[in-house]
């Protein structure tokens, strides 16, 4: 009987590898478009339809596909005005919300406005909140979250002011309801003290916490987090314990399955000059805010993993937590990345605080990366013409952590990339398929683009499937800035002959 479960195992895994395998691109059609020139977000699938919202200079365009990737509309969006600051999106199964900024003279506005599957406004254009700011800031103030449900819709604004950081929140519903607000202003040190982005629970409660460095250029010695829930003006923080060691960009998750707020980042063992020693985890219940606080050190193993030159002592150093995939039991799967760069001319030396922060009120711009439940428009903005910089995207790091914050394991995916002046083409985008998690990303070999195809079970192991096959020639593909629309299924930007154009991809 054992022989025949096992043998019965054996055919569903090589049955899952064949589907995997056999997969099928279609590409949308190329338009004139320089992709040096096109900001874009995939916004997925709404109704029978795939959207992807483009920016062109000062034009906004939403392009509209059937199915088979046919393009049925590629039109300006003309409600919306030109020179937006910043735009997101919430995708719901028969429609799409589309939050945007835009600044008229010294004043900053924050619309939204609800939108059928074939862009077509669905009532009028919202005001959210305006904002006066200089005649030169073009930076975007106000961000757009929304719960894992899409059931609470949060967008709040920070700007400091005088040492002083004036938040707003509004709390809507998925029809543009408002259903909470607060206003509130702290005294707030931007050489001392970093917030991470806000994040929100399916029940409306507003997470997010708050560092606190000894010095300007030293790492985090203290560690709050900070909570909001709903009809109330209250923010309450909760201080984590850091056991005299010293952290570095802090991660947040919300398991709203499991009730608990997970904090994640690499810690070190002195406030200044040291190197990454391990990883410090903290899981708090959402009810009783009762904390469980781990460190875990990374043994000399992982360092030989990871490590490919001479001195060990360095190996983590630049390690970035990217990606976090909780699990029903409470535990989660980690991701990390190692990613530095490299320019000519003047500071031409590769800092990890410069890098990390460089914006006073979180320490990584790229949402994109922290499994966010949005994705920012701004994804091919990565040429820098005014000097040569040259990005290096090499191993990634996986590891499993159990409900307390323990590291129970630990597998390193192998890779090296490197490219100049443009990062869109390295570094990974992620496949979830319930079972594993895959991992897309380019190998050049003999001049040409391979698209790699490794995943990684929920207990370690390690697969690699065939690389990612196409029957047109010319295409080159950006894996980091592809879209997952489906349980095994993609929509993939490339470049075709320098104009920007999308494939879907089905497993």
């Amino acid at each position: 009987m054992k022989r025949i479960c096992r043998f019965l195992c054996s055919i569903i895994l090589l049955l899952s590898a064949h589907s995997l395998s056999a997969q099928n691109m279609t590409y949308s059609v190329v338009h004139n478009e320089s992709a040096r020139d096109v900001n874009f977000e995939i916004l997925g699938k709404v109704g029978a339809n795939y959207l992807v919202f483009k920016n062109i200079s000062w034009k906004n365009i939403l392009q509209v596909f059937n199915a088979n990737m046919v393009e049925l509309s590629n039109e300006r969006m003309k409600f919306v005005p030109e020179r937006i600051v910043n735009a997101d999106f919430i995708t719901y199964p028969d429609y799409f919300l589309m939050v945007y900024q835009h600044k008229k003279n010294t004043v900053l506005y924050c619309d939204a406005v609800k939108l059928d599957a074939n862009g077509q406004k669905i009532g009028e254009v919202i005001n959210i909140d305006t904002t006066r700011v200089g005649m030169q800031s073009g930076t975007e103030i106000y961000s757009t979250i929304f719960s894992e449900d899409k059931k609470n819709i949060l967008i709040y604004k920070l700007h400091e002011k005088n040492e002083r950081l004036h938040v707003v929140t509004k709390l809507y519903n998925p029809d543009l309801q408002l259903l909470d607000s607060t206003r509130s202003v702290i005294d707030f040190n931007d050489r001392r003290e970093v917030f991470s982005p806000f994040q929100i629970a399916n029940d409306g409660t507003i997470f997010f916490t708050k560092e606190t460095k000894p010095g300007s250029r030293e790492n985090i010695a203290e560690l709050e987090m900070v909570t909001n829930k709903p009809k109330s003006n209250e923010f309450k923080a909760t201080a984590i314990n850091l056991d005299k060691k010293y952290i570095d960009g802090v991660q947040i998750k919300i398991d709203n399955l499991n009730n608990n707020y997970i904090i994640n980042s690499f810690y070190y063992p002195e406030k200044r000059g040291s190197s990454i020693e391990g990883l410090f985890s903290a899981v708090i219940n959402k009810e009783t805010y009762s904390v469980k606080t781990m460190f875990n050190q990374f043994g000399d193993t992982l360092r030989a993993k990871i490590n490919r030159s001479k001195n060990s002592r360095y190996a983590f150093d630049n390690l970035f937590l990217k990606n976090i995939f909780v699990k029903r039991d409470g535990s989660y799967l980690l991701v990390a990345e190692d990613f530095y760069s490299q320019s000519t001319g003047n500071n031409n030396s590769w800092n990890r605080w410069d890098y990390m922060y460089g914006n006073p009120y979180s320490f990584n711009n790229d949402y994109y990366y922290w499994n966010s439940p949005y994705y920012r428009y701004n994804r091919f903005n990565s040429f820098n013409n005014n000097r040569s910089t040259r990005y290096y995207n090499d191993n990634i790091l996986v590891m499993s952590i159990d409900p307390s914050g323990k590291l129970n394991w630990n597998n390193v995916i192998l890779k090296s990339q490197t490219d100049d002046d443009d990062d869109s083409f390295i570094s990974y985008g992620t496949m979830n398929a319930g079972a594993e998690i895959h991992f897309l990303y380019i190998e050049k070999e003999r001049n040409s683009q391979i698209i790699s195809n490794q995943s990684i079970s929920t207990y370690g192991k390690l697969y690699r499937y065939p690389t990612l096959k196409s029957r047109e020639k010319g295409y080159l593909f950006m894996p980091r800035l592809s879209k997952q629309v489906g349980p095994k299924q993609m929509i993939m930007p490339c470049v075709y002959r320098g104009n920007i154009c999308f494939a879907k991809v089905d497993f």
